[in-house]
């Protein structure tokens, strides 16, 4: 983990409120002198204080009286990311982690959870004041929001101040959601990613990036279920994905019916398969209905995927910002669909692979294996980059390639809110952690905490 300036922050008893004690060696350091005013800034909270230089043991602290502590959100010594000069000490920066709440005892985020501990628990190794929150737990009229965060007993629900930065976590596509952010936004506070987009979109952006067309499966959106018929007789086997679906949740595959006019298909309900055949298009539409309903779908060809253990796989890619603010790879991850699967998702029963073992098995050639994994990585951050550039700024995205049987790459979906398990699944823990660290620093970057 980089090394950054910190500074412990300790209670004193002896002072006013009004009264910052600061250590000889730290008041040297940044010219800070005797009874001169300086302000200390925790995110939209900040106090002016008179200085007194004091010989202490403890090389960079500052003590403040115990009330005062509490009014900036601060507890007594713990160390906090500092930036200072003779004027101003900001502390922090404040990050919270927007997730939808469920309730549950010991699990107030549902699956995301043990993720939120883990970065809660990074952030305060980083000096953070790092904490997790509903968006519908903001009070907008004094800008505090009620949050969770880790002590030693579990989860503590407590109040927190609006935040430098915000990493997102929630699901929502809505309006609503947006104007949540953009709320917030609007506040001065940062966002490590933007809203959620759906499939359709896109893939408009990436084809407007010719180095990417090449590497773009045929993907049309669904306005009529001609479409499907004349992709089926195109490429003989199509997916079906929900614009807004994740996870693998509501894919259909439909294929041409072998040695008959008509089509088979097949796709996962409740974790139930389902499959069947349909005679002409009306019936497949009626069929389908019970699986698509009303959301909008895109209709794209279907790759023809390597295989492990005569399972499909794709490869995720988690492509990350840091504090330095440039897009760089954290880890790749082989993602193995459970067996007859038409899905790799984890979520949905999947299994994780080293990408570069899979690929030995696949082809035999090292050469080639380097080959393709190289062009994987040049893809999977050439995607991110041109998505940043319509979508607006962010910190991660999980970009999905697929690796035909002829050794051929694809472009298959782009997430902005990835899951990182399938890097414990393949033994990488040291990945699954800097997965967990990056985006904290990034956030450090983003409140100008460098």
């Amino acid at each position: 983990m980089p090394e950054f300036k910190m500074i412990t922050v300790r209670a004193s008893q002896k002072r006013s409120g009004n009264t910052l004690l600061i250590g000889k060696n730290l008041a040297e350091q940044y010219n800070i002198t005797d009874n001169q005013q300086i302000s200390i800034n925790v995110a939209r909270k900040k106090r002016d204080y008179t200085v007194k230089i004091v010989p202490s043991k403890y090389k960079d602290s500052i003590f403040l009286a115990p009330g005062t502590l509490r009014s900036l959100y601060l507890t007594s010594g713990r160390r906090y990311g500092a930036n200072i000069n003779n004027r101003e000490i900001r502390l922090g920066p404040v990050v919270g982690i927007m997730a939808e709440v469920y309730g549950e005892a010991g699990k107030p985020f549902g699956g995301q959870s043990f993720f939120i501990r883990q970065l809660i628990s990074s952030g305060r190794k980083l000096g953070q004041i790092c904490f997790a929150f509903s968006p519908y737990g903001i009070n907008w009229s004094n800008k505090t929001i009620s949050g969770y965060t880790i002590g030693s007993q579990g989860w503590i629900k407590n109040v927190f101040p609006l935040p430098d930065v915000i990493y997102p976590r929630e699901r929502a596509y809505s309006s609503a959601a947006r104007r949540i952010r953009n709320r917030l936004e609007s506040l001065g506070t940062k966002l490590i990613n933007p809203s959620l987009i759906g499939k359709w979109q896109t893939y408009k952006i990436l084809s407007q990036n010719p180095y990417l067309v090449p590497y773009i499966p045929d993907t049309r959106l669904i306005t009529s279920f001609k479409q499907i018929e004349s992709m089926v007789k195109k490429y003989q086997a199509v997916y079906l994905k929900p614009v807004n679906g994740s996870q693998g949740k509501n894919i259909v595959k439909v294929a041409k019916k072998r040695g008959h006019s008509g089509y088979d298909y097949q796709y996962v309900l409740n974790n139930r398969v389902y499959r069947g055949s349909a005679s002409n298009l009306q019936q497949l539409r009626r069929y389908l209905g019970r699986i698509m309903g009303n959301r909008t779908y895109i209709v794209q060809k279907q790759i023809n995927l390597i295989r492990s253990g005569g399972s499909i796989l794709d490869v995720r890619i988690l492509v990350q910002k840091d504090n330095s603010g440039q897009w760089g790879i954290t880890g790749m991850a082989g993602r193995v669909g459970r067996k007859g699967a038409i899905t790799s998702n984890i979520s949905s029963g999947g299994q994780g692979r080293k990408v570069r073992g899979v690929l030995k098995r696949n082809f035999n050639d090292d050469e080639k294996v380097e080959e393709i994994i190289e062009k994987i990585r040049k893809i999977a951050v050439e995607s991110a980059q041109t998505l940043e550039e319509t979508i607006g700024k962010a910190g991660e995205m999980g970009i999905d390639i697929g690796v035909d049987q002829n050794g051929e790459v694809w472009f298959i979906e782009a997430n902005l809110r990835p899951a990182r398990q399938v890097f414990t699944l393949i033994g990488e823990r040291h990945t699954r952690i800097k997965s967990v660290v990056t985006p904290l620093l990034y956030a450090r970057h983003l409140a100008n905490f460098d």
